[in-house]
């Protein structure tokens, strides 16, 4: 979604701009690269655990890292910052990057003669071949990407990102059977997306017969992510890739959703500040600051550290 501009920065200013403490040399910095990868007048950013590899730098850069993470090396300067890789997307976001790539976009504020009975906010960004349905609500500076379809009774907040190729109100799965026949269940609900959402490429968020199926403020969706009818995701709450639940699942606030998870049961909810380990297949409720990891619904006390988490395990009874 993001392209890389020319910039040039002093690391004071830099640190000056994120609140951070600068150790060495004030360098002057212009370009963006992964640690191990460095050019003279490049930032980056390094963890405890990458720390040895700083010692064999040779050419003049400036790492963000806290402050046990500083080493002796006449060819660095340092940002030490708290929460280090925070501060440095933060500052990337800010201050490095152009909003978007897209190039062929029509932006739209209140009303579209291509989108009729839509309402809309200001500044809509709206790519390639996509679909919005009548009765749909549309906020401020969304961007909507190629090939994604709106269906009707669906509301988008404001700052939401939506990624190509998705769908967004598909039908839920959901049919009623008699002796002799099978009837399709019309699925009438509606669908509410909370501001500074992102939704990734090649999701689909499923319209409820009745009812709505919510994603609240801020909550950040990989790609190939299905959220099912009647599903509520909590504010805050991140899920990754390949994520799926039958319709009525609840998640919580400030949840991690790990690779490939399951959610078999509506009645199998997700309580807040949870972290869901991948590839784990769940049927019964997780409770608030629970972690669970595995297939075989292993929980953990909260927080625990992940050496202790696969050496002693606690199953849910």
């Amino acid at each position: 979604m993001y392209l890389l501009k020319e910039f040039e920065f002093e690391a004071s200013e830099i640190a000056k701009i994120v609140s951070g403490k600068l150790i060495g040399e004030d360098i002057v910095v212009n370009s963006i690269k992964s640690l191990g990868e460095q050019e003279t007048g490049s930032i980056t950013v390094c963890y405890p655990k990458f720390k040895d590899k700083l010692v064999s730098i040779t050419e003049k850069c400036l790492v963000f890292c806290t402050a046990d993470t500083v080493v002796e090396n006449s060819k660095l300067s340092f940002i030490v910052c708290e929460n280090p890789k925070f501060s440095f997307f933060d500052f990337v976001n800010n201050y490095v990057v152009t909003e978007t790539n897209y190039s062929n976009f029509e932006i739209v504020s209140k009303v579209s003669d291509n989108f009729p009975a839509v309402e809309f906010g200001y500044n809509v960004k709206i790519n390639k071949n996509v679909v919005i349905a009548p009765k749909t609500k549309i906020g401020s500076n969304v961007i909507i990407g190629n090939n994604v379809v709106i269906r009707s009774n669906v509301t988008i907040g404001n700052n939401v990102i939506i990624k190509d190729n998705t769908i967004i109100g598909s039908e839920g799965f959901g049919f009623v059977k008699s002796e002799n026949e099978v009837i399709h269940i019309p699925q009438l609900g509606e669908i509410r997306i909370d501001d500074n959402v992102i939704i990734g490429s090649c999701c689909t968020i499923e319209k409820p017969a009745l009812g709505s199926t919510i994603i609240e403020h801020s909550v950040k969706i990989d790609d190939l992510v299905q959220i099912g009818h009647n599903q509520v995701i909590g504010e805050g709450t991140m899920i990754t890739t390949g994520f799926k639940a039958i319709g009525g699942a609840k998640i919580g606030k400030n949840c991690f959703i790990g690779m490939g998870v399951t959610v078999v049961n509506k009645k199998a909810n997700i309580g807040d500040n949870c972290f869901i380990g991948a590839g784990t297949i769940l049927t019964k409720s997780v409770e608030n600051n629970s972690t669970v990891y595995n297939k075989i619904e292993t929980i953990f006390t909260p927080n625990t550290h992940l050496d202790e988490m696969l050496t002693t395990p606690k199953k849910i009874k």
